[in-house]
């Protein structure tokens, strides 16, 4: 009898050191996965926060390139002139050629959509009007460029002469000023032209 006593016990210990084996194994493997669980989510934050700051300025890295390209002539010839502002400059560029993806804008280097024709040249292409407030498809001639700096001298040098009659400091207002004058047939292309600058801080330019 004491020896099947003995035996029950020592059977039944096995239990007991199987459970204290199992909590042990899920506070080892159960630690693990909060830590690498902890280690996950920050990663998931330092994603996020990445994305935000992307997001809130707004530019992928082909539009920081483009911007760039653009602010360089832009803020040259404003120093030069002290006529149209860069933050403008760039706005147009980026509406007009679509962030400089523009057939106009590749083939003709005119990243402003400005027609006619420049010292003689020009190149025609498709573009959609806004004819009492629909947008239709047409052909037109528009200035050819040999390079970006003389396409922003032309652009500065027709902007001060047609759209503004006197020396804006202000993008809210030389915006207001290009759609009321009749730039673009937009009938939204001063609030598109603010936001623009408002989004991708382009207004930093202007100083």
């Amino acid at each position: 009898m004491p020896k099947r006593r003995r035996k029950n016990r020592q059977r039944n210990s096995h239990p007991a050191f199987a459970t204290w084996l199992f909590v042990l194994v899920l506070i080892v493997v159960g630690g693990g996965m909060l830590v690498r669980g902890h280690i996950k989510t920050e990663i998931q934050n330092g994603v996020v926060t990445a994305t935000s700051t992307s997001s809130s300025s707004g530019e992928t890295a082909a539009q920081k390139k483009f911007i760039k390209k653009m602010a360089a002539p832009a803020v040259r010839v404003y120093h030069q002139n002290g006529q149209v502002l860069p933050s403008i400059v760039i706005a147009q560029a980026i509406l007009e050629s679509s962030w400089g993806t523009s057939q106009l804008f590749l083939q003709a280097n005119n990243p402003f959509g400005v027609k006619g024709s420049y010292q003689g040249s020009s190149k025609s292409f498709m573009t959609t009007e806004y004819v009492n407030n629909k947008t239709v498809k047409v052909r037109a001639n528009f200035r050819n460029y040999p390079n970006l700096t003389d396409a922003i001298l032309d652009h500065d040098a027709l902007l001060k002469q047609n759209y503004f009659k006197g020396t804006v400091t202000d993008y809210q207002t030389a915006a207001k000023l290009l759609q009321t004058n009749g730039y673009a047939t937009d009938p939204h292309y001063a609030r598109k032209l603010t936001n623009v600058i408002a989004t991708y801080n382009l207004n930093q330019y202007d100083t």
